[in-house]
């Protein structure tokens, strides 16, 4: 994946639409462009930053009201805020006015001398022909083959004319890169070869899942992931620790590794030696199912250290993480929980890390310390004039070294 802005994440996380078109005599209606560059501006400023006490908890209660408005649909109010606690973080800002909508069209993508539907097309074609000999031949029908096929169908599906920007799998990806990149990976799968396997990176892909996510055309449950691999973690021969980042409600599994602290995570990801896989909470939290299929897959193709399985979710995400811990406590080492979680009570429960920001008006803080209370393996960190969604980035920071210190 290209890091391209962040067009199709929203302050909190959350995925919105675009603002009802006005008319051209009308004010410039907001968009969700408009809301997307706001925060990323926000997200970048505060990576450099060093805020006094007052300012910091200025500036959370500012987003958090943004956040706020963009629940309630008021866009233009939450842009405003959210521009208003930039303009806190780096008073030297340019700010540029939002666009008129409707905006220009999109020039249709070209690879190579021709429409990227094009080269779509072929691809879809040599895959189609894999799966029909597969079928005939009995070559290789296991899970395995099955998954790769998938991923490369859900990649090759990203090569579109027009990216739609309500889908920032399509809006973010580098239409010639990974082009290119497909046309190796379907090469090795024709080889008999799983090109994902020790593959190193940054790689969108999909897994075929268990129960309660969205269906393809030929009715296979998918759920989207983003995975980070660097080079020494692709290609060990031992164990290596794996994090699963679960994003907040109405993101996506670009949210963890492109944003919350301009994506710190994945950072510490190349610096650490994890193994980070951002998945789509919402698709993913259905069914526990959903994780023993993952981690499945993911142990065919690296080392992972079985001893060393991690979750960390924000938000929404930090309740599909304290859910996990609580369903899979033999295969979950330790979760952090950020703004949000429920309590972990079942016997052998891993260790769990509850962290709130003092400020939070979306999911109170004395909401997750009872939570963390009710926890027997359970601890609880509250950091100073943080609110609902900046404190991610601490959370992270926090939560990441706890985390690898901790085994099964």
């Amino acid at each position: 994946m290209s890091r391209l802005p962040l067009l199709a994440l929203t302050a909190a996380g959350a995925v919105l639409g675009s603002a009802t078109l006005r008319a051209q005599t009308a004010p410039p209606a907001v968009t969700r462009v408009d809301l997307a560059a706001a925060y990323q501006r926000i997200d970048r400023a505060l990576t450099t930053a060093t805020l006094d006490d007052t300012t910091r908890a200025t500036v959370n209660r500012t987003f958090d009201r943004a956040t706020l408005s963009f629940f309630g649909g008021r866009f233009a109010a939450a842009v405003a805020a959210i521009d208003s606690a930039t303009r806190l973080v780096a008073p030297g800002i340019t700010i540029p006015a939002p666009v008129a909508a409707p905006p220009a069209p999109t020039a249709p993508r070209v690879i190579d001398g021709v429409y990227a539907s094009a080269v779509r097309a072929r691809l879809q074609d040599r895959l189609g022909a894999i799966a029909a000999r597969d079928s005939t031949n009995g070559r290789d029908t296991t899970a395995a083959r099955r998954q790769v096929l998938a991923s490369a169908a859900a990649r090759a599906a990203l090569l579109v004319d027009v990216p739609n920007p309500e889908r920032s799998a399509e809006f973010l990806s580098d239409a010639p890169s990974l082009a290119k990149a497909l046309a190796a990976e379907v090469d090795a799968i024709e080889r008999g070869r799983d090109p994902y396997a020790h593959a190193a990176g940054d790689l969108w892909r999909v897994f075929r899942a268990g129960k309660n996510v969205p269906t393809d055309a030929e009715g296979a449950l998918m759920v989207p992931f983003r995975l980070v691999a660097s080079p020494a973690v692709a290609s060990s021969a031992r164990g290596v620790p794996v994090v699963f980042a679960l994003h907040g409600a109405g993101g996506d599994e670009n949210m963890f590794v492109d944003a919350y602290g301009a994506g710190m995570i994945a950072t510490l990801a190349r610096e650490k030696g994890f193994l980070l896989v951002s998945v789509a909470t919402s698709a993913f939290a259905g069914s526990a199912d959903n994780f023993d299929a993952l981690l499945s897959l993911l142990r065919t193709e690296y080392a992972i250290d079985v001893t060393r399985v991690y979750v960390l979710g924000h938000s929404m995400g930090a309740g599909a993480a304290s859910r996990l811990a609580q369903l899979r406590p033999q295969a979950i080492a330790a979760a952090v929980c950020l703004a949000g979680g429920s309590a972990v009570t079942v016997e052998g429960a891993p260790p769990v890390f509850y962290m709130s920001g003092e400020l939070d008006p979306i999911i109170p803080a004395k909401s997750v310390q009872a939570a963390a209370l009710r926890t027997p393996t359970g601890e609880f960190h509250l950091l100073p004039n943080q609110g609902h969604t900046l404190m991610v980035a601490d959370g992270v920071k926090a939560g990441i070294p706890w985390l690898l210190a901790r085994h099964r």
